[in-house]
């Protein structure tokens, strides 16, 4: 199937809303603005053969320079095809040309201004012979104005040539050589109509998918916002004996943060952003694994069962936005190829670079989407592995801080200082003795206790434990010194 068929199939299958499909790349439409210029370098003896063979006379260091650029900025530019021609005192055009296309070049010269060369412009300046010998011409380079490609040649239109060429200083020595003639160079600036609206008609269409995205993310991060306000409220420390949901929401964005939906968050894989296929492919993953354990269920509001249903709706427009800007950066890819193919004007890179800035191509709208979610939805409920103890990788239930601001449970930071030990196991600093019960972060403390309060309980029947176990050993070793031991 051809690509503009399975573009076109594409935005009706996806059901993109009629406003997107409207501001979507027009692939048709620029196709056949490449057959106009197609046509109109034809008119000009500029035709893909050519062309092509320029290119290769350019590249093996021959014939004369053909440069496409863009003269401007992204609001206001013009395309510009320019022709540098090398030309011994005005002679033939450069010999090492095919006969061929040193013929377009000569036709296309004398359309835009140049007279053919004849012998005469190859003696002195004013092409007269007075049986002297010639004087040896530095020519300046010509510059050529040019007119519109498509008027008519006539004498009131015809390009004006300003040229300047001075007498070379010639030596005390009237029997001293010649010195060698020096190359004229004559650029030729030839405008076209029919790639000036191409190239228009596409950055109009990259604006207007510029506009889309930033409405669409707008929106998408404003979601963002209400849903982490709303489940703050659910998941309230003070709600807890109630009807809090903190631990099922907790459960539900660590499996998220896990997936890496749209983002890898493995340094071997450099964080690159995930395709819409692999992203969709996780994110029913994620849908189905957090349903598989109940998590649900597990709701005692019913206002969290309505909130998960508008987060997981936001991850499918996530996902729809990533779509249409995937399938559109595809057919500006096609388009400027196919262009490039049939004209052989080689302006895929040039015109990549000059739009390179350009919101729609040079944003990153799944790292700024996910940024929000992390920054103002993800971190609404704290997770447990960001408070555990170095150590012994429990949380901190009594939580010191030590100078060097590191945080360990007090009961790690009891058995360094017996075992003096004065190293920080993070820094290396010595401050571990100058520890004391005014390093008791009672702040650090609360939070823990509101935001964790199972692993709290838990964390906390543990060390009354190993204290209990602790006095026994030391009454038991000292009360059995000496004594029997039964067998």
């Amino acid at each position: 199937m051809k690509f503009a068929h399975s573009f076109t199939a594409t935005l009706a299958s996806e059901n993109f809303p009629a406003d997107w499909q409207a501001a979507a790349i027009q692939y048709r439409q620029l196709k056949k603005c490449i057959k106009r210029v197609q046509r109109e370098l034809a008119e000009l003896g500029l035709n893909v053969e050519t062309l092509k063979a320029l290119v290769r006379e350019q590249e093996q260091g021959e014939g004369p320079a053909l440069q496409y650029m863009f003269d401007g900025t992204i609001k206001s530019f013009q395309p510009k095809l320019v022709l540098t021609v090398h030309r011994l005192n005005g002679g033939d055009i450069d010999l090492g040309l095919s006969e061929e296309t040193r013929k377009s070049l000569e036709r296309l010269m004398q359309q835009r201004g140049l007279k053919a060369p004849t012998p005469a412009d190859r003696v002195g300046h004013g092409g007269g012979s007075s049986g002297t010998e010639p004087k040896t011409l530095a020519p300046t380079p010509t510059t050529i104005s040019t007119i519109p490609a498509d008027a008519t040649a006539t004498s009131s239109e015809t390009q004006s040539i300003h040229s300047a060429s001075t007498d070379s200083s010639t030596s005390d020595n009237d029997d001293a050589p010649p010195s060698p003639p020096e190359p004229e160079i004559s650029t030729i600036e030839i405008p076209l109509s029919a790639d000036n609206e191409f190239f228009q008609n596409l950055t109009a269409e990259l604006t207007s998918l510029e506009a889309i995205q930033a409405r669409a993310a707008t929106t998408i991060e404003g979601e963002i916002v209400n849903i982490g306000h709303s489940v703050t409220a659910c998941t309230a420390p003070t709600a807890l004996s109630r009807r809090s949901d903190l631990y099922p929401w907790r459960e539900i964005f660590r499996i998220y943060l896990e997936m890496s939906i749209f983002f890898s968050s493995l340094e071997s894989e450099r964080h690159q952003e995930r395709s819409c296929d692999d992203a969709a492919a996780r994110l029913q993953r994620f849908a189905t694994q957090i349903t598989a354990l109940g998590l649900p269920k597990q709701f005692k509001s019913p206002h969290s069962r309505v909130l998960l249903a508008r987060f997981l709706a936001m991850n499918d427009e996530v996902l729809r936005v990533l779509r249409f800007q995937a399938i559109n950066k595809v057919a500006v890819r096609k388009i400027l190829k196919k262009f490039d193919k049939r004209t052989a004007l080689n302006t895929g890179s040039t015109f990549t670079v000059f739009v390179s800035s350009t919101p729609f191509l040079a944003s990153h709208l799944a790292k700024a989407i996910c940024y929000t979610m992390s920054s103002r939805l993800l971190t609404v409920i704290p997770q447990l592995d960001d408070y555990l103890c170095p150590v012994c990788q429990c949380i901190s239930i009594k939580p010191v801080r030590l100078a060097c601001a590191h945080v360990f449970c007090v009961r790690c930071l009891v058995k360094l200082q017996r075992e003096c030990q004065d190293k920080c196991p993070m820094c290396r600093g010595a401050v571990v003795m100058k520890a004391d019960a005014t390093n008791l972060d009672l702040g650090l403390q609360n939070f823990l206790k509101s935001y964790f309060p199972v692993e709290a309980r838990e964390k906390q029947k543990e060390n009354e434990r190993e204290v209990v176990l602790e006095q026994w050993q030391n009454v038991h070793v000292g009360g059995t010194a000496g004594g029997c031991v039964v067998m």
